[in-house]
């Protein structure tokens, strides 16, 4: 598969071994041994003969060294772009010197995911022993992860709303893995960090497209030492995915006219036409009619500008939190006019969700776009995967 390039210029610009204060270390930590206290360290030798390359997502990469790493995540949310960088060390080696960076050692033992966009990945990885903490479990998917909490091999964090430190201090984590939004630098992540708890704020939701945003898997991997494991999933994942892409490329000639989101009183929000939303229809070859917008979050209209299109639109998908047509009859009988409700043509990413509010899409959908891209390309072109029943989304009924 050809690589896609993503690396552009703002990005470089950023592209600094800055030791910021995102999670509140108050001071980077620094190797105080030397290679006299590691007996059996090989200077010379590679300690990570298994690599991974980044090819699809933007907002992380790695550089490796005979015994460390350099992981970069950077931040895209903020008017001007920056990097946060750790030093991931392995086990039993001296970290080198002059490098001034945050500290982990790998490969993990103890994780704790603030985020059930995670989940799917630690089970990806056959992780799961190394995941000892998360959110809380009323809003995850995973009956292996549920099981774990019951048993107490995975302890909740989080489990009123608010994140309990003294929690995680007891459990003596390696990392804690957050989700990078711009209000994330908050005390209980600057305490953290105070304490020497490394703190690892993804932004996987950043990302422009399926896979970028499964490739998030390389991360956690990196901080496991399975980059041999992931490059095998992740090429086969790859793959299948191609696959799917030259089935549409080859078959595909018509594009079916699709709205998205739902009316909040007088306004609409729907996809802008360079937002993650709106790649995956792309991919799937839907027509959009605001395919040529340039916002990579929603675009706000007015009521009467997306019903008139609603008319007529062949399909509407994702409209907000409603899952059966009596969810949409009950927004607005108005929807009842819509060519999409009439025949069948309204879809949202509910095929996999909790009573308690956990929805697999953001779980296990997140390491399988091809899944996922299958699931898109069965609604707008039944004919191209007859054999496929929809995963993630549903019909709504």
């Amino acid at each position: 598969m050809k690589k896609i390039e993503k690396r552009n210029a703002h990005r470089w610009a950023a592209y600094t071994l800055l030791c910021l204060l995102m999670v509140g270390f108050s001071a980077c930590q620094s190797n105080s041994k030397n290679q006299s206290d590691f007996p059996d360290f090989d200077p010379k030798k590679d300690y990570f003969p298994e690599k991974v390359s980044i090819d699809h997502a933007i907002g992380f990469d790695v550089e490796y060294h005979n015994n460390y790493k350099i992981l970069h995540l950077f931040r895209h949310y903020n008017e001007v772009a920056d990097t946060m960088s750790f030093l991931l060390v392995q086990k039993g080696t001296p970290a080198p010197k002059g490098v001034d960076l945050p500290v982990i050692s790998i490969p993990v033992e103890k994780a704790i995911s603030l985020s059930t966009t995670h989940l799917g990945m630690f089970d990806l990885l056959d992780a799961l022993d190394e995941l000892k903490g998360i959110e809380r479990k009323q809003y995850v998917s995973s009956p292996k992860v549920v099981s774990m909490v019951d048993s107490g091999e995975i302890i909740e964090v989080e489990p009123s709303g608010t994140l309990n430190v003294e929690t995680i201090i007891e459990l003596h984590p390696d990392v804690v893995l957050g989700v990078g939004y711009p209000n994330s630098q908050n005390e209980s992540f600057q305490q953290l960090g105070r304490l020497n708890i490394p703190v690892v704020l993804n932004a996987d939701w950043q990302e422009v497209d399926l896979l970028g945003r499964a490739e998030w898997v390389k991360l956690l991997a990196v901080l496991l030492n399975k980059e041999k494991l992931v490059n095998e999933k992740f090429d086969a994942i790859e793959a299948e995915f191609q696959s799917v892409l030259d089935l549409i490329a080859e078959k595909v000639t018509d594009a079916p006219l699709t709205i998205t989101g739902i009316a909040q009183g007088d306004a609409w929000h729907v996809s802008g036409g360079k937002s993650f939303a709106y790649n995956v229809l792309k991919v799937a070859k839907a027509d959009y009619p605001w395919k040529n917008d340039n916002s990579t979050g929603s675009i706000k209209l007015s009521f009467e500008t997306v019903y008139e299109i609603g008319l007529n639109a062949d399909f509407w998908i994702a409209p907000g939190g409603a899952s059966t047509l009596q969810n949409i009859r009950d927004r607005d009988p108005r929807y009842m006019d819509f060519k999409s409700y009439k025949n069948g043509g309204i879809y949202n990413v509910f095929g996999r969700n909790t009573e308690g509010g956990g929805n697999d899409y953001y779980e296990t959908g997140v390491i399988e776009p091809h899944i996922v891209l299958k699931d898109v390309v069965k609604i707008f072109h039944p004919e191209l995967l007859p054999d496929h029943q929809l995963v993630y989304y549903n019909q709504l009924k």
